[in-house]
C-alpha cells in the first residue's frame, strides 16, 4: 500500500516538474522575444527609448539596484557571474555522466540564455538604443578637417602641460567625492540624474586576470555596480572611475563614456582629476594625429613629466597583459558591442576625439 502511494506521489511530482519545466522555457522565450521586439522598435525610434526608458525608467531601476548592492562590500555581480559558470559546468558534468538528458540540458540553457538576455536589457541594455550624444547634448558634428584636428591636438598639449601635477598616491574617498561633484557641476549640460551615482565603487574580484586583458574597470548592470581594477595606477584612477560612472548613468558607448569622464574631470577644480583626464585623452589624440604632418612639431612641446607618465601608464599595462587573454577579451568585447547596436565595436573607444572636436565647436559657437 505504501509503495503504491509512493509511486503515485513520485508520478505526480514528475508531471508537475515536467509542466514547470515546459512553462519556464515558454515564459523565458516569450519574455526574451518581447524584449527583442522592443529593441528592434527602439533601434528605429531612439527618441522613444530616451524619453520612456533612459530618462524615466532606468534611473529608478539603477537607484533601486544600487540601494541593495550597497549593503555588500563585495561585488554581487561577480558572484552572479561565478554562479552562472558553476551552474553551466555542473550541468555539463551531469550530461557527461548521463545523469541529465541532453534534451533537458538544452532546455535549461535556453532558459538561462533567454533570462539573462531579457533581464540585462531591462536593467540597462535598452540604453544602447537611446539617442546619440550629439542629439542628447545638442552638439553639432564638426566637419572632418586635419588642420582643425592638429589645432585641437596643440590645444590639448597646452592644456595637459598646464594641468600637470605629480600623482603618486591618492585618497580614493576624496577622488570619489570630487568626481561626484564634477558630475553635479555638469549635470545640466549632460542632462543626467546625479542621484544614480550615490554608491561606492568595488574592486574587481579577479583583478590580475582582468589586468591580463588590459581591462581597468567595468560596470555591472545586474546590480548597478562600478568595478575598478586593483592594478589601476593612482594617476589613472580618477578618469577610470569617472568613465565607469558614465556607464552607470546609462551611457553605453565607450567613446561617449570617455568624453563624459574627460569633461567632468578636466573641468574639475581638483588638479589630480584634470591631469588624469587630459593624460587619458592624450593617447587618443596621439593615435589620431601621429600620421599627419606637423605631429612631431606639436608633440615635442609635451613636457617631460607628462611624457614620463604617458609611458609609465603604457608600460604598466603591457607588463600586466597576457597576449592570448587580451586577444580573446578584445574579440569578445568587440562582438558584444557590435551585437548591442555599437557598429564600431572595439574601435568605438577612439571616437572620443570626435566628441571632443564637437564640444570645442560648441564652445566656439557659444562665445
Amino acid at each position: 500500500m505504501i509503495c503504491c502511494i509512493q509511486c503515485v506521489f513520485l508520478s505526480m511530482i514528475k508531471k508537475m516538474s515536467g509542466k514547470y519545466y515546459k512553462s519556464s522555457v515558454a515564459i523565458s522565450l516569450y519574455l526574451a522575444l518581447t524584449v527583442f521586439i522592443l529593441t528592434r522598435i527602439g533601434k528605429y525610434c531612439p527618441g522613444c527609448v530616451e524619453n520612456i526608458y533612459a530618462s524615466a525608467l532606468y534611473p529608478k531601476l539603477a537607484q533601486a539596484l544600487a540601494w541593495f548592492s550597497n549593503y555588500f562590500r563585495f561585488s554581487i555581480d561577480d558572484v552572479l557571474y561565478a554562479g552562472l559558470i558553476i551552474f553551466l559546468v555542473l550541468n555539463l558534468l551531469l550530461v557527461m555522466f548521463r545523469r541529465l538528458r541532453f534534451k533537458r540540458f538544452l532546455g535549461r540553457m535556453v532558459v538561462l540564455v533567454a533570462t539573462v538576455y531579457w533581464v540585462f536589457n531591462v536593467l540597462w541594455g535598452f540604453n544602447y538604443y537611446r539617442q546619440d550624444i550629439n542629439a542628447r547634448l545638442n552638439m553639432k558634428s564638426a566637419k572632418a578637417d586635419v588642420n582643425e584636428l592638429m589645432e585641437a591636438f596643440e590645444w590639448l598639449v597646452h592644456k595637459i602641460n598646464a594641468s600637470y601635477t605629480p600623482i603618486y598616491a591618492i585618497n580614493k574617498s576624496d577622488v570619489l567625492e570630487h568626481v561626484q561633484q564634477g558630475y553635479q557641476k555638469q549635470a545640466s549640460f549632460l542632462k543626467i540624474d546625479i542621484a544614480i551615482l550615490r554608491s561606492r565603487p568595488k574592486s574587481i574580484s579577479l583583478s590580475q586576470l582582468f589586468g591580463a586583458a588590459t581591462i581597468s574597470g567595468y560596470y555591472g548592470p545586474f546590480f548597478s555596480e562600478i568595478h575598478l581594477n586593483n592594478y589601476v595606477l593612482p594617476l589613472e584612477y580618477p578618469q577610470v572611475l569617472a568613465h565607469e560612472m558614465a556607464h552607470k548613468l546609462g551611457v553605453t558607448s565607450e567613446a561617449e563614456a570617455n568624453f563624459y569622464a574627460w569633461l567632468v574631470c578636466s573641468e574639475s577644480d581638483d588638479k589630480c582629476l584634470a591631469y588624469s583626464a587630459n593624460l587619458y585623452l592624450l593617447q587618443y589624440f596621439v593615435y589620431e594625429c601621429y600620421k599627419h604632418e606637423g605631429f612631431r612639431e606639436v608633440a615635442k612641446n609635451i613636457r617631460y613629466e607628462v611624457r614620463h607618465d604617458f609611458y609609465k601608464s603604457h608600460y604598466h599595462w603591457m607588463a600586466l597583459m597576457n597576449r592570448n587573454v587580451e586577444l580573446v577579451a578584445t574579440k569578445v568585447n568587440d562582438a558584444y558591442l557590435k551585437s548591442n547596436n555599437v557598429e564600431a565595436g572595439i574601435d568605438d573607444y577612439e571616437g572620443v576625439v570626435k566628441h571632443v572636436m564637437d564640444y570645442l565647436l560648441l564652445e566656439q559657437e557659444s562665445q
